[in-house]
């Protein structure tokens, strides 16, 4: 499979995935004062997709996956 490239013709290695908007620490970097409205519950990533989409990115090169949320 082909490698992920960005604008600047780098190749992308790394995959951050947010399996959730409802972290309640609401750090500055993060969260916006006023807040978000959060997702339904249904909405929120299952282990099987969280394992479909690891799989995908490292067949197209990347080699550090972080999640978050």
């Amino acid at each position: 499979m082909s490698r992920l490239i960005d604008s600047y013709n780098r190749p992308i290695d790394y995959l951050r995935i947010s399996v959730t908007d409802r972290c309640n620490l609401r750090c500055v970097y993060c969260m916006p004062a006023e807040g978000i409205p959060l997702s339904e519950s249904e909405n929120i990533l299952r282990y099987e997709e969280l394992l479909r989409i690891a799989d995908i990115a490292v067949r197209h090169g990347i080699t550090k996956i972080r999640l978050t949320g």
